[in-house]
């Protein structure tokens, strides 16, 4: 398996425990982060060392990347019955899935590039390269028909995220939040660079937010990155000890939850803030470079991935040079102030639950799998007999 950030890991850290409850033995190894690691998987490479984003950040890693190829692509070597299992991350495991096909190993990917916002040229690559595909997204199916690219549709794990009635109340509780209060949950990311480019006009934001209430305001910080580096440095230092938000690691759900107002780096915590029914504001920001490189790739009119799934823009963004906390405060308030815009932005993200499949993703996941490979056992002659008797 090889599992590039923290998203990967965890869907990996997930399929692994689908399977084993379905009495599969199984052993696997690779690049794996903290998620992989407690779930029991032999770590070649740690995650932690190639999870960048950018095509600046790739170049400052590429010896670190270079390692972590390296030893995946010693472990496919050593195992003849191996499958492959990358998870996202295609600027690694795209290439890491054609040196494993060469070798003559079953390659499943777990999350199709997203080759419907850039770079429709890797369409080629993974019908050469992939035996099969598992899609988060039901949209990539007709993709995958067209492209011929063998795949199934297991859905995206956000899709079971939907609270019970008292969540808020019990998240609230167990954070330590009044009942009179605002609180303002700020999701800078989980890599380095995003929390680095995220957190500063977070709490820029937050703290103009907080200034105009009678009411008691707290601010949450969701620590899913370095974020006591990021804070003890620069402008996010003196808006730390301004602002003095409380910090949370583990799951971001109960704090989406608990929430009045969300401001969400663009990626996967925004399907998870639509599902849970947060008001959210996305913000994204990257390098000079990147951004420059990136407009030029991309064809989508829109940046975060709940609004791309619901095909509308439901949630505002601040992206880029918007990505600022005057911006950002500005784009929060109507959603903090007026009760209809926070229904408004609800009702449009209703959908989003069955597009993702609902819950059992993980499930579906090690289904998907476990048929592939006992497919794989079936002699050749045998498998063309049965599909010649129809």
């Amino acid at each position: 398996m090889a599992a590039g950030d923290p998203s990967g890991d965890r869907l990996g850290a997930a399929l692994l425990a689908a399977l084993r409850a379905r009495g599969v033995r199984v052993e696997a190894a690779g690049l794996a982060g903290p998620a992989l690691r407690e779930a029991g998987m032999h770590a070649a490479a740690p995650m932690e060392s190639v999870a960048v984003m950018g095509f600046a950040e790739v170049i400052r890693h590429l010896p670190a990347i270079r390692r972590a190829r390296a030893a995946v692509l010693g472990l496919l070597e050593q195992d003849p019955e191996a499958i492959f299992l990358p998870i996202d991350s295609p600027g690694l495991n795209l290439g890491l899935a054609r040196a494993a096909h060469r070798m003559g190993r079953r390659v499943v990917y777990y999350v199709l590039p997203q080759v419907w916002a850039w770079g429709y040229g890797r369409v080629r690559r993974i019908r050469e390269d992939v035996d099969l595909m598992l899609l988060l997204f039901r949209f990539e199916e007709a993709i995958a028909a067209r492209e011929g690219i063998a795949a199934r549709w297991v859905g995206h794990p956000a899709g079971a995220l939907a609270p019970p009635p008292a969540a808020r109340d019990d998240a609230r509780s167990a954070l330590g939040i009044e009942d009179d209060a605002t609180l303002i949950a700020l999701l800078p990311g989980s890599r380095v660079g995003e929390v680095r480019r995220h957190l500063a006009p977070m709490l820029d934001a937050a703290a103009r937010l907080a200034g105009p209430w009678a009411k008691p305001v707290r601010v949450v910080v969701s620590d899913a990155g370095p974020v006591a580096e990021t804070a003890a440095r620069g402008d996010a230092a003196s808006l730390w000890n301004t602002v003095r938000p409380l910090r949370v690691a583990g799951s971001s759900a109960p704090l989406l939850a608990a929430c009045d107002i969300a401001l969400v780096a663009s990626g996967t915590a925004t399907l998870e803030a639509a599902v849970i029914g947060a008001p959210f504001v996305i913000v994204y920001r990257t390098g000079r470079l990147n951004y420059e490189i990136a407009r030029r790739l991309v064809r989508l009119p829109r940046v975060g991935l709940a609004n791309i799934v619901v095909g509308v823009d439901a949630a505002p963004e601040c992206i880029q040079d918007r990505a600022t906390g005057i911006e950002i405060a500005r784009a929060a308030v109507p959603l903090l102030v007026e009760p209809a815009r926070r229904e408004a932005q609800r009702a449009a993200f209703a959908p989003l639950p069955g597009l993702l499949g609902g819950g059992g993703s993980a499930d579906r996941a090690a289904e998907a799998l476990i048929e592939f490979v006992e497919r794989g056992r079936v002699p050749a002659a045998a498998g063309a007999a049965h599909g010649a008797g129809g």
